[in-house]
């Protein structure tokens, strides 16, 4: 039995393209990350580094998982599923708590900068590295649980092509998906919103604080040093393990504007790219879901739906750690250092080629 094809040749070639352009790209990212954090003694201790080093690791696992699904997509013209049929729910379920974990990690980052900056007076308290390491793996479990519906819902039937959700017009899967969007798109935004504007709201009067009675120098280290957006990748000293560093001062008024710009720029960025990410996709299900409207878009634009869930993926290890100055200079070690011996095998060939050269004439 033959299927009709749902996309056109030139659609799968644009896809293709940017698919493969965003999974590349996503994944380079977040190994950078994930290579840099593990790689560097001093970084490892930082607890804001263990956040983001959970947050490449969860993305990098969405990609690949993603990658099951889009490539077999494309190539067939559709929804097609290639694997054995076991790990239809498998790769389903694997998918969902990668996402999801990579959402509530997102959230613990947002809570801890909030606690880091609100609260500096019990943030090393609140944000040991225990705490941090207790968090990350209460988020795993309660992730693996709340994703298992994908694992008993998602099959594929002997006489389909595709890996299905065969219950999904039930109560039971309308009441799920409501939930779902409730407490990981709805409430996180939220959250989101409110304390990254308090943030804001915080690093804008500090900075006002700095240019009264000419006492910065004095206020300075009480707060913005504090901030662990500018100390994430600090060395190893007896407060790493806190949220909060204690860096020393070295900016001025410029240097605070300079400072608080990069702190906004950075709260808009993660926001703004969560949002327009998952935003048409949550749209599509409470028209289906909420209102009873019948939705039926071409597959192109699911595609697209597809595309945008995995830039968030490749964004967020850029987002998250580029604005971090030390950060960028161990990328580009490494980048360097990859490099270097790149050229060192390259040279290493060419040195070997003229004596086997040699050799063979002289036999």
């Amino acid at each position: 039995m033959r299927r009709r094809p749902l996309i056109s040749p030139f659609a799968v070639l644009i896809f293709g393209s940017l698919f493969s352009l965003l999974t590349f790209v996503g994944l380079l990212g977040n190994l950078l990350v994930i290579v840099a954090i593990i790689g560097d003694k001093r970084m490892r201790k930082s607890v804001m580094n263990l956040l983001l080093l959970n947050l490449a690791i969860a993305d990098a696992l969405n990609l690949l998982a993603t990658t099951v699904e889009w490539v077999p997509t494309l190539r067939h013209n559709g929804p097609v599923w290639v694997l054995p049929a076991v790990l239809c729910p498998v790769i389903r379920y694997l998918e969902c708590v990668f996402l999801f974990t990579s959402i509530l990690t997102q959230l613990v980052v947002c809570v801890e900068r909030f606690i880091a900056i609100a609260v500096p007076l019990h943030a090393r308290r609140l944000c040991s590295r225990k705490n941090i390491l207790l968090t990350i793996c209460a988020v795993w479990c309660v992730v693996a649980l709340a994703a298992l519906p994908y694992a008993t819902h998602n099959k594929k039937a002997e006489n389909s092509f595709a890996c299905t959700n065969f219950n999904r017009k039930s109560d039971f899967w309308h009441f799920y998906k409501f939930a779902e969007f409730v407490i990981l798109f709805l409430l996180p935004g939220i959250i989101f919103l409110f304390l990254y504007t308090k943030i804001c709201r915080i690093l804008w009067a500090q900075n006002d604080k700095l240019y009264e009675n000419g006492k910065a120098s004095q206020n300075w280290p009480k707060t913005m040093a504090q901030l662990p957006l500018f100390n994430d990748f600090s060395t190893g000293n007896s407060r790493a393990n806190s949220c909060v560093g204690f860096a020393p001062v070295s900016g001025a008024h410029e240097e605070a504007l300079k400072t608080r710009r990069t702190v906004v720029k950075m709260l808009v960025a993660c926001v703004s790219v969560y949002f327009i990410c998952y935003s048409p996709i949550q749209a599509i299900f409470l028209c289906r879901g909420l209102f009873n409207l019948s939705i039926h878009p071409p597959y192109e634009f699911v595609l697209l739906m597809n595309a945008l869930a995995i830039l968030c993926s490749a964004c967020n290890p850029l987002l998250y750690t580029l604005f971090s100055s030390r950060f960028r200079e161990r990328i580009g070690h490494l980048l360097c250092l990859c490099c270097d011996i790149f050229c060192r095998r390259n040279n290493v060939k060419k040195s070997e080629t003229p004596r086997k050269m040699d050799k063979l004439t002289n036999q």
